[in-house]
């Protein structure tokens, strides 16, 4: 399961590169170790992603202990601390996307505009408040703007995005990014309409069934 895990984080780190989601060695994807929940495989320190193969991946504790491989990202106290205090998370994807990083520069929520954005996120996305990056605050910055939500913008960075395995976090990661552009593109003919509130909340379900405990012991690592 450990190697598993690891081919999965380098595979979804290619892809973020390839899909534009990240530039040289910025941003970090992570998940649990099926079977092991205590146990992370999480992207390399310095790493490109294009480069990025299984044995560049580490594992590492929940408490931060290093137990094989490289350094892991300097988001080390990030990912930890998340998945501690959140156990039903799986994955956790951090990206550095041109349209998030513009949402995130501007402090910006992006409502609930597109069915798929909700189906991917649960509802809209907010702006975290600004943290010092690779420091415990910004774990604590994103809390409360993800408890019931897949992602987040992160104040003059860029953008976090869990679920309850790699395919959800990155799918949430990747649809925000796409929804945000559908954003800013339309504000330019004026104010863009929400989708109601009520559809919001039904279409919210299928995003809100990835945390049940008998799905979530199914699909990590």
């Amino acid at each position: 399961m450990r190697m598993a895990a690891r081919e999965a984080v380098a595979r979804f780190g290619r892809r973020l590169r390839s899909e534009g989601l990240v530039q040289w060695t910025a941003g970090n994807v992570s998940c649990r170790v099926r079977g092991e929940p205590s146990l992370l495989a999480m992207t390399p320190t310095d790493v490109p992603y294009d480069e990025l193969d299984a044995s560049d991946v580490c594992l590492v504790r929940t408490d931060g202990t290093l137990v094989e491989g490289p350094p892991p990202t300097t988001e080390l106290p990030l990912h930890t601390l998340v998945y501690a205090r959140r156990p039903e998370v799986g994955a956790i994807v951090h990206t550095h996307s041109a349209v998030a990083m513009t949402m995130a520069a501007l402090g910006w929520t992006l409502p609930p505009i597109l069915t798929g954005l909700v189906d991917a996120t649960g509802g809209d996305v907010a702006t975290a408040p600004y943290a010092r990056p690779g420091t415990p605050a910004m774990a604590d910055a994103v809390a409360a703007v993800l408890a019931d939500r897949g992602a987040c913008f992160l104040r003059h960075h860029g953008l976090l995005a869990i679920g309850s395995d790699l395919h959800r976090a990155f799918k949430a990661a990747a649809v925000t990014e796409a929804s945000a552009d559908v954003y800013l593109r339309a504000r330019a003919f004026g104010a863009v309409p929400e989708l109601p509130a009520a559809e919001v909340d039904w279409i919210a379900g299928a995003w809100r069934s990835q945390w049940s405990p008998d799905r979530v012991a199914t699909t990590r690592g």
